[in-house]
This record gives structure tokens, C-alpha cells and sequence, in this order.
């Protein structure tokens, strides 16, 4: 697509008073989005070549002639961030008296294809946000004013990889984990930090030799949102932490006796020997759980009419029934 934005810039010589337009897609589709404060929109090249026909009829060789001897006035950078399925890119631009190029609408072009226009900041940087796939890609960046024209060729990979939602019991062993990567696409060395975050609650790792950092999920029963974080890099999740104990006793319609057989299962991982503690009418009760997660308890009925709680509890986590007795 070099033919493209060379056409782009003769034009721009003809026709000062006329903005620029670059394709999104065949359909002209209008693509916007906004990081950090900076627009960056697509547009369609072609719709801009129709309206100006009068101004540019035909143009035969490629345009290098127009650019070859303009001093370097764009600096390309690199990628900055990754998002999931996006990148942002950026580069820095400047004026023929080497000063940065201070809010001034420029444009990128994505493998000779689409192409995007971004404002600079006050030091003469743009960015380029863009959804683009994994691999080897090449990334444009020109100016028109004065009319400059660099390229750089760029590789797309994700820096925190491995990670997925998770469905899990409380206290079942569950990791969240992650692999982390170079700038080079190679998997980072022992020791380097990665930050982790379940809902507000924030825990910090260290990578393994082969890259890896990993999490023991200790959190209670609910749902989470659950991310990792590498320098600027972020992946997130879904966490969901299903409760562990389920009562296999109701209460309900019982006759009134002066003991009553609560049974309680735990459903997660490791069954068996589990401490699991009642507490019922002021006294506390302990058993374990057999080899299929169940636990016994013989509970004292009390004495007087009313409604107590059964309190059932495994560590952090806990439910509760309720146990009512009625004379006639």
C-alpha cells in the first residue's frame, strides 16, 4: 500500500485546506477508540481519493522522488502496551527544526492496509491503538507537515499467557498462573515480579526459572474478578469459589429428642480427615470426615422453646441452618 500513502501526501501539497482520510475497511466503517486521552480513528483513504479527482488525476511511479531527501523527522518506538487482542503502539514525531511535533494530527498505516490518524501529545508522541493478531507485522507512521515517512517492522505476542477463569471449591488447591515473556518473546528469567489481583485484594510473585508465577487461591465463597500483572501488561479472569460444606441434615419436622444427628459433607478435594466445627446452643462440636467428606455430629437439643442457629464451619467459610423447637 506504499502507492497509497504516497498519493495520500502529494495530495495534501495540492490541497492544504483538506483533511486526510484512511481506510478502515472495504465497507468505510468507522473505527474509534480512545487511550490515555488520545483519539485514534480510522477512516476510509479511498472516499478521500474520490472527492479530490480534480486535484489528483493520476500518479505513475510510486513516490519515493517526493521523500528521498527529507531528513529523519520520525522516531519509531515501540510497543508500549498489550491489551487482550490489542496493542498500542507508539512514535514520536518532530518539526525540520528538531523540535517534537507538538498536537499535531498525524497517521499510521497497519501492513499497507489500514490506516489510522492520531493527535501528538506535547512531546511529539503518538499513539496507535489497534486490535492485530499474533506474528510478524509491519507498522507505518507519516506526517504532513513537514511530510515525513518511516517504517518499523514489529513482532505481536503475549507477554502473560496460561491464564484462565476457574471454577473451584473453597480451599480445593486451586493456582491461578501465568507465563511471562520478554521483549523478545522469550520467557522472562527466575525472580521477576508479577502482581495479582483477586477483587481489591492484591498479592505478589516471583517467576520461576522457566517464566512461571503462580497463585493459591485463598479466597472465601463468591465470585471475583481475577488478573495478573507484569510491568504494564494485564490479563483478567473470571474467579468463581463455590462453597465446601453442604448439610445432608434438615431440621424440619423433627420429633423433639434429647440429641439430634447432624451430618454435614465437605465436596472439595482431599475428603477424608477434614476438621469441620459446629456450634449450636452455646456449645461447640468437632469431628472429621470420613473417607467420603462426611462428618457426624450428636447435637444436645436444648431445653427451651425456640430458634437456634447451626453454625457450620470449615476454616474461613461457613453456613448456616436453623433448628426450632415447639412444644404442643
Amino acid at each position: 500500500m506504499k502507492n497509497k500513502i504516497f498519493i495520500l501526501l502529494i495530495a495534501t501539497i495540492f490541497i492544504a485546506s483538506i483533511g486526510f482520510a484512511f481506510a478502515a475497511d472495504d465497507n468505510s466503517t468507522q473505527i474509534i477508540s480512545e487511550v490515555d486521552g488520545y483519539n485514534v480513528e480510522a477512516m476510509d483513504s479511498e472516499t478521500f481519493l474520490n472527492n479530490n479527482q480534480e486535484e489528483v488525476t493520476s500518479i505513475e511511479n510510486d513516490g519515493s522522488d517526493v521523500l528521498k531527501d527529507a531528513p529523519t523527522l520520525i522516531k519509531m518506538g515501540k510497543v508500549t502496551k498489550r491489551y487482550k487482542g490489542a496493542i498500542e503502539y507508539q512514535a514520536t514525531f518532530y518539526g525540520t527544526d528538531g523540535n517534537p511535533l507538538k498536537n499535531t494530527k498525524v497517521y499510521f498505516e497497519v501492513d499497507d492496509s489500514t490506516d489510522y490518524e492520531s493527535i501528538t501529545d506535547s512531546n511529539g508522541v503518538a499513539l496507535l491503538t489497534v486490535f492485530i493478531n499474533n506474528g510478524n507485522h509491519k507498522i507505518a507512521a507519516l506526517s504532513t507537515d513537514p511530510l515525513a515517512l518511516e517504517y518499523d517492522n514489529i513482532k505481536v505476542f503475549n507477554v502473560l499467557t496460561g491464564n484462565k477463569n476457574i471454577k473451584m471449591y473453597y480451599d480445593d488447591g486451586s493456582t491461578y498462573k501465568v507465563r511471562v515473556f520478554d521483549d523478545n518473546g522469550n520467557p522472562v528469567k527466575s525472580g521477576q515480579k508479577v502482581t495479582f489481583a483477586i477483587g481489591k485484594k492484591l498479592y505478589y510473585k516471583k517467576t520461576d526459572k522457566n517464566g512461571y508465577a503462580k497463585l493459591k487461591i485463598p479466597s472465601k465463597p463468591g465470585s471475583y474478578a481475577i488478573g495478573a500483572r507484569y510491568n504494564d501488561y494485564v490479563v483478567t479472569n473470571t474467579l468463581l469459589v463455590k462453597p465446601v460444606l453442604k448439610p445432608l441434615t434438615s431440621f424440619s419436622g423433627k420429633k423433639v429428642k434429647k440429641t439430634i444427628k447432624y451430618k454435614v459433607k465437605f465436596l472439595g478435594k482431599n475428603k477424608k480427615n477434614k476438621k469441620i466445627t459446629v456450634k449450636f446452643n452455646k456449645k461447640t462440636y468437632k469431628a472429621k470426615t470420613n473417607k467420603k467428606g462426611v462428618a457426624t455430629f450428636v447435637l444436645k437439643t436444648p431445653k427451651k422453646m425456640g430458634t437456634y442457629k447451626v453454625v457450620t464451619s470449615y476454616k474461613k467459610t461457613k453456613i448456616t441452618s436453623v433448628y426450632s423447637k415447639y412444644y404442643a
